[in-house]
């Protein structure tokens, strides 16, 4: 999932590894690495300005997952 700012300038991309192992690592590379995603995208994507990308680990599979093994525990 993607969420631009409303000036267009700014977007969270939340991204979740497959696999789900190693998120914060994943999430350190992709930040590292987010000058090439931006001029990957700029070549693509005809925008006035090209966001700047803020990569954020998604957890909301582990979160899901955890409530699932709630559930079943209970049942």
């Amino acid at each position: 999932e993607v969420r631009m700012s409303p000036d267009l300038k700014n977007a969270r991309a939340y991204v979740i590894p497959l696999g789900g192992k190693n998120g914060e690592e994943s999430v350190s590379i992709l930040t590292q690495f987010s000058h090439l995603v931006r001029k990957a995208l700029s070549k693509k994507v005809s925008m006035k300005f090209l966001p700047k990308i803020y990569f954020i680990y998604d957890m909301s599979f582990d979160y899901a997952e955890k409530i699932e093994r709630l559930i079943e525990k209970n049942r």
